[in-house]
């Protein structure tokens, strides 16, 4: 009888293991669960803030440069785009001007018309006029 004692309690040792075990386990996962999700909304927050504040640095510049035949044309179409910044561009060979949209943080309006200047086309900036009240 001492046997079937023995091993009553030990299964009744094995029975609370398993419990504690199967309950340490469950709030293991529990716990990692949350940590997964906290880590997420976190992430999302950080994220979703460091968009917000991309603020945007585009600007456009007008000059009026020396400029007339296809040739010229194609020489600054060719090498303008590459300069630091420049995101588009657009050449009028009849009004002698060249539109350039930049970014400002890469560039600024005074090193655009010096690369122009390099190029053999100095540049004036052309300012519109503020509209009349």
């Amino acid at each position: 009888m001492q046997d079937s004692d023995t091993q009553f309690l030990n299964n009744t040792e094995l029975i609370k293991f398993l419990t504690i075990f199967t309950q340490h386990t469950i709030m293991k996962t529990i716990h990692l669960i949350t940590i997964t999700i906290l880590s997420v909304l976190l992430f999302s927050a950080v994220s979703a803030n460091a968009q917000s504040k991309k603020v945007k640095t585009d600007a456009e510049v007008l000059f009026s440069i020396a400029i007339d035949c296809p040739s010229c044309q194609k020489k600054l179409e060719s090498q303008v785009p590459y300069e630091k910044g420049v995101k588009d561009m657009k050449i009028d060979l009849e009004n002698q001007t060249i539109w350039l949209l930049f970014s400002s943080d890469k560039t600024t309006k005074e090193t655009l018309a010096k690369a122009l200047d390099k190029l053999g086309y100095p540049a004036k900036e052309i300012v519109p006029e503020a509209p009349k009240k």
